[in-house]
């Protein structure tokens, strides 16, 4: 499983700053889970209690109001996202429709928070510029 994702952990953007060794304990933790074109990865308003990587199709961030549905970002092969909700402790900001056949990598809060934890900063910013589009 490992030799399996580490070429593909090494392509994420945020993960370039790991080291080897903490990226092949990343591609232990990882679950890998399947969506079909429409599928919802992350539904607005629910828990967020993992983080994804996206390894394989596309997806898209939608953001509904009372009045209007918004898309506000798009994610392709190694976007990372639902970071947010773990970092800020918060609820789904967005949803995210898969819009191929999608093939994501998933990793649990606690996984996150012990593996990841050294990138809080570097997520956070990122999250910073997000708001520049939502």
């Amino acid at each position: 499983k490992r030799e399996k994702y580490e070429n593909f952990l090494q392509t994420v953007e945020i993960l370039q700053q790991m080291d080897p060794y903490e990226r092949s304990k990343l591609g232990d933790a990882v679950r890998e889970e399947n969506y079909s074109d429409g599928d919802y990865i992350i539904r607005q308003g629910a828990t967020g209690d993992v983080f994804y990587m996206l390894a394989e199709g596309t997806a898209k961030a939608v953001k509904r109001s009372e009045t209007e549905e918004n898309e506000v970002m798009q994610y392709a092969t190694g976007s990372y996202f639902g970071e947010r909700a773990l970092l800020m402790n918060d609820l789904r900001a967005a949803s995210i429709i898969a819009t191929s056949n999608c093939q994501v990598l998933a990793l649990e809060r606690a996984t996150f928070k012990r593996l990841l934890g050294p990138l809080d900063d570097i997520l956070r910013r990122n999250m910073e510029s997000y708001k520049k589009f939502a």
